[in-house]
């Protein structure tokens, strides 16, 4: 085994001995105090900046993000100290103390006194500063400042030499193994985003056996699927992306608390970055899932679906997710979402105003979608509007007229306009009528009218419901009889087809009686029963 592969697998051993010693910290606070403290940086100008507690940490800070542990260390205090401790390495310890703090904890440069007394009022003797706590369980350790001598007269805040004393037995609970130790200094020395090199290395070496693993269980689960009858493509298509992006940032998420990240690194997976991502990638998935059921099963039940309607409404439930997921986790990163959504409340009211109608047509399409009055293809009256439903959108749906125009209706006007749904309809209505000649004698209309009843009832697609034919009208001009039934049939064209049979069965029974038929044709009640 190379040298190399040995050096990894000592990292990855480091993965399990690492452990997340996370302090009460959201990316807020971060934000702020990076800014509170450039402002308090500029604002300390004097001659002897170690004169107070605030003037010292700047130039210790400054200090350790220049990796210059020796000039750090003569902002330490190393009297009465165990021989064995000052051993190790003034520059050393001063390494160790930073790695350490850096991991689970960050200055709070707005609070740190910037008097020469120091804070007086913090329980602690005179001369002492406290800097922070590091915590294990119930065990806190303090990081300390302390005023000391300088040999000229003056008073000088350093790192107390008790929290000196202390830093083996910090690094002993908090630090590194010793085999990160050497892949540190094995590997180029650099830093990115306050990493260190090995945690770069492990985290491109996380990102990718997190991809391999994910790709591993998508091959599986898909090779499952193939067995399964129901919904199997719609199954596949969500294992794919949205199930592999899932497990692949559920992973990364466990991994990046194994590496022992500085604490403005990890702050941010605090927040639940990686989770929120991993949850909205399946949110975002089902999403897509649900919409091939859907259109899976309205093609199983031959039943049509307007796709100007399912996509833009999928694409608004989508940004809806996304929405929600951020704002969720600028809780979870501390930020007040009770402001936040104060502003997306007025702003919203605006965009609803502006938008009225707009939104006006959208709940239009969902009450079309919900309550389905009407659906593709379906031949219907709308006001003035008679024609074939051909698309329905969020906005509008498109009606073709019976002169093959093409007419976009908003979705509002369904709301308050009464729907005439033709295709809908189970029987057809034959209604026709006679006007006989007034000449025509009583006897005969009787006999005719027997015969005529006669027809409806022979035929085999006329309905016994409302099926008559009756003497309506005594006229000056002539008699008005009228056939009335209905056609078992919902098809237009089959119902013209019989319709003209009747008719000519009917006249043909009216010419056998001799009755001649007069020239004119009053206006009649248009009676449904």
């Amino acid at each position: 085994m190379s040298a190399k592969v040995a050096w990894l697998l000592l990292a990855v051993y480091g993965f399990a001995w690492a452990s997340a010693h996370a302090q009460d910290v959201t990316l807020k606070d971060l934000v702020e105090s990076n800014a509170e403290a450039a402002e308090e940086a500029a604002q300390v100008q004097r001659d002897q900046p170690m004169a107070t507690p605030l003037g010292a940490v700047l130039l210790i800070r400054d200090a350790g993000r220049q990796q210059q542990w020796e000039r750090m260390a003569e902002y330490a205090d190393f009297r009465y100290l165990d021989p064995a401790i000052i051993d190790e390495g003034p520059a050393v310890l001063m390494r160790k103390l930073a790695v350490v703090w850096e991991q689970y904890q960050i200055l709070d440069l707005p609070n740190l006194n910037d008097t020469e007394q120091g804070n007086l009022n913090d329980g602690l003797p005179p001369y002492r500063e406290r800097l922070g706590s590091l915590r294990e369980g119930s065990t806190h350790y303090d990081i300390l400042l302390q005023r000391v001598p300088d040999g000229k007269g003056n008073q000088l805040w350093k790192i107390s030499n008790a929290t000196v004393a202390q830093i083996p037995q910090l690094w002993q609970k908090f630090g590194y193994p010793p085999q990160l130790e050497r892949l540190e200094r094995w590997l180029p020395e650099f830093r990115l985003f306050h990493m260190h090199n090995w945690q770069v290395l492990m985290l491109f070496v996380l990102v990718l056996v997190g991809w391999l693993v994910s790709g591993v269980i998508r091959w599986i689960l898909l090779k499952l699927m193939t067995h399964l009858s129901v919904y199997g493509d719609t199954m596949q298509q969500l294992v794919r992306q949205p199930l592999r992006r899932f497990l692949f940032f559920c992973f990364l998420n466990w991994g990046v608390y194994q590496l022992g990240l500085p604490l403005k690194v990890r702050v941010i997976f605090d927040s639940g970055f990686l989770a929120f991502l991993a949850g909205m990638f399946l949110v975002l998935g089902i999403v897509e899932f649900v919409k091939a059921v859907y259109i899976a099963r309205s093609i199983a039940k031959d039943e049509s679906y307007s796709e100007g309607f399912v996509r833009p409404l999928v694409t608004i439930v989508k940004v809806l997710v996304v929405i929600f997921a951020v704002l969720l986790w600028l809780q979870n990163a501390g930020y007040n979402m009770a402001t936040i959504l104060t502003g997306l409340g007025i702003g919203s009211l605006a965009i609803a105003l502006a938008a009225q109608k707009t939104l006006e047509n959208i709940f239009g399409a969902f009450t079309l979608f919900v309550a389905r009055p009407i659906k593709l293809g379906d031949f219907c009256r709308f006001g003035p509007i008679v024609g074939t439903v051909e698309e329905i959108g969020l906005r509008s749906t498109m009606l073709r007229k019976l002169d093959r125009t093409l007419v976009s209706v908003p979705n509002s006007i369904f709301s308050v306009e009464v729907l005439e749904n033709l295709s809908e309809i189970d029987q057809r209505l034959y209604r026709q009528s006679f006007c006989l000649s007034a000449e025509a004698e009583s006897d005969k209309i009787a006999s005719l009218l027997a015969d005529m009843n006669a027809v409806l009832e022979q035929q085999d697609q006329v309905l016994e419901i409302s099926r008559r034919v009756r003497f309506e009208q005594v006229t000056r001009e002539g008699f008005v009889v009228q056939a009335n039934a209905y056609i078992d049939t919902s098809d237009f064209n089959v119902f013209l087809a019989v319709a003209e049979q009747l008719n000519l069965q009917l006249l043909a029974t009216v010419e056998q009686h001799g009755i001649a038929l007069a020239h004119w044709l009053p206006e009649l009640p248009q009676n449904e029963s």
